[in-house]
């Protein structure tokens, strides 16, 4: 049977994208490291990938997009579990290669305590990887536990805590169970990275991780063969729960609200408002923005070489202003409605608001940058800022030409 879980030439791209660059930022920091100083970057990134499975692995499980056609072939439950550990193997992937590099990119003594850097690997690989398949057993099986205490059969002391203190989780009662899991899925992650650096100098540094792994897989293994009732009563949670009411969030906020775009034009603010909601439905591209500011601010940090910066600069400025592609298909801008709704002119002046969103955190982060370090000059950020201006005027007459205007030529 083929592999119920083909990714998409976008989601392939977007994985080397992330190894790419966070495979830079691994040599730039580890490559002239000591051993001491690489056993700590080491631990710094077994860190950062615990918290990564711990926080991404309810959103890259839940709900299944193939949800439909498991349950019409009727699948073994070993193999949706199987299925599911498949989902988060990219990730897994990204991470090794990222533990390779810090482990084993010397330029100082390539050759050198080869032992050594390799146990330190694999001290920290066990941890990350015992991590990721307890955060697969808690989230995966969730789905119960959180209907009860959505149908409030469950939760009476979080709600007495809640009623008497006036503190508590601003999410429906249904999402709490989640809340507590990662809470608790990174203290133990938390737990075993001391525990590992206590014991290190004893020699059983992969003692911690190895018993998180080991005590996953086993839960892992009992669940095994009844894993079909978990999988589809948490996928039909989650699918319930993540519906979006008149277009809003679990929070109850509105994605994009109307007068936070003050900045817009009225002519096109209407239209600017409607395709930002549908945008960030199909592809919220703030959190990358954001991830991809502080990727650029730890290169600065880091020292390297400016033409990595300008580099990075210009594909990240080329990569979001490219994104509004998205909103040029079919499905975001259905044909003829766009154009019983504004002209073709006027659908341009739109794309070219959508993509300014991001100009005005673009000038804060490089500000920021040229304010603190000598990386950048207040000159190169009225450069930069310019030229993200004419990448978005660029894209947005493109876009433009190639879905609305050339639709009534089909007609002539």
């Amino acid at each position: 049977m083929p592999s119920l879980t083909p990714s998409s030439p976008r989601t392939r791209i977007a994985y080397v994208l992330l190894t790419a660059v966070l495979g830079y930022l691994c040599l730039l920091t580890g490559l002239e490291a000591d051993l001491t100083e690489r056993v700590r970057l080491l631990r710094y990134a077994a860190l950062i990938g615990s918290a990564a499975f711990v926080v991404m692995t309810p959103h890259l499980l839940l709900p299944d997009p193939r949800r439909p056609l498991i349950q019409r072939l009727n699948i073994a439950p070993p193999r949706l579990l199987a299925h599911q550990m498949q989902r988060l193997r990219p990730l897994l992937i990204v991470f090794g290669i990222l533990g390779l590099l810090l482990a084993f990119a010397d330029s100082k003594t390539p050759g050198a305590a080869l032992w050594n850097k390799g146990k330190a690997l694999l001290d920290m690989a066990l941890i990350v990887l015992g991590t990721a398949m307890l955060s697969l057993e808690r989230y995966g099986a969730i789905g119960p536990e959180s209907q009860a205490w959505h149908e409030r059969k469950k939760g009476r002391w979080y709600r007495a805590f809640r009623d008497e203190t006036g503190y508590g989780y601003s999410v429906p009662e249904g999402m709490v169970p989640s809340m507590l899991v990662t809470q608790t899925l990174f203290v133990i992650a938390l737990a075993a990275l001391v525990s590992s650096a206590y014991v290190s100098a004893t020699g059983w540094g992969w003692g911690p991780g190895a018993a998180v792994l080991l005590w996953a897989s086993a839960r892992l293994a009992m669940r095994a063969r009844q894993y079909d009732r978990p999988f589809y009563s948490t996928n039909a949670f989650y699918s319930e729960i993540f519906v979006s009411v008149g277009g809003r969030s679990r929070s109850g906020r509105a994605p994009v609200p109307y007068h936070s775009l003050y900045w817009v034009p009225t002519r096109w603010r209407p239209a600017v408002w409607a395709s930002l909601r549908q945008f960030d439905r199909r592809l919220p591209l703030g959190r990358f923005v954001a991830l991809a500011h502080g990727v650029l601010w730890i290169l600065v940090y880091r020292a390297a070489p400016p033409v990595h910066i300008a580099t990075f600069l210009f594909l990240l400025l080329l990569i979001q202003n490219a994104a509004a592609g998205f909103h040029a298909t079919p499905m975001l801008s259905p044909l003829p409605f766009q154009l019983g709704r504004q002209s073709v002119r006027d659908w341009m002046w739109t794309r070219v608001f959508l993509n300014l969103r991001w100009a005005a955190p673009l000038v804060l982060s490089l500000g920021g940058l040229a304010a603190l370090s000598d990386a950048l000059s207040f000159v190169d950020v009225l450069a930069w800022t310019l030229l993200d201006v004419l990448l978005a005027a660029a894209a947005a007459v493109l876009l433009t030409y190639a879905h609305e205007a050339r639709h009534p030529k089909h007609y002539a």
